[in-house]
């Protein structure tokens, strides 16, 4: 067998492995609820960081990590109200369990924000830590 096609097959896999990590690249970086406190504890007074909460509003009233946004994952108007946030600000983006905040990580990244961080496990793991919630 030429030298060649013995190289071949490994360039197409070396290829394939490259292609498929760039799109296979996460939203995000998902952060556990220690090191999402971590982060809002080292950012904050920090302008440019934003703790966004994709809850609905009664979900969001009922209980809350202090200094949170809130835009509404099942509104219709969500990946609108995205759009009007600033990109270059760096957000965590939180729900009840992981879920929507992933996929809102998700849009965020389609939309063109950069610093886009996602709590594994949301409030409810949040909660279970002893981390504070204001309403």
């Amino acid at each position: 067998m030429s030298h060649r096609y013995r190289t071949a097959p490994l360039l197409l896999l070396v290829l394939a492995l490259w292609a498929g990590g760039c799109m296979g690249a996460p939203a995000g970086n998902d952060l556990s609820v220690e090191e999402a406190h971590a982060l809002i504890r080292e950012r904050a007074g920090d302008p440019g960081f934003v703790v966004l909460d994709v809850r609905t509003p009664e979900e969001f009233a009922a209980g809350h990590i202090e200094g949170a946004v809130n835009i509404d994952w099942y509104a219709s108007d969500f990946r609108e109200k995205v759009r009007a946030l600033d990109r270059e600000t760096a957000y965590l983006v939180y729900c009840r369990t992981g879920v929507r905040s992933a996929e809102a990580s998700a849009v965020m990244a389609e939309e063109g924000f950069g610093e886009i961080y996602n709590m594994e496990k949301g409030i409810a793991a949040w909660k279970e830590a002893g981390y504070p919630v204001v309403t």
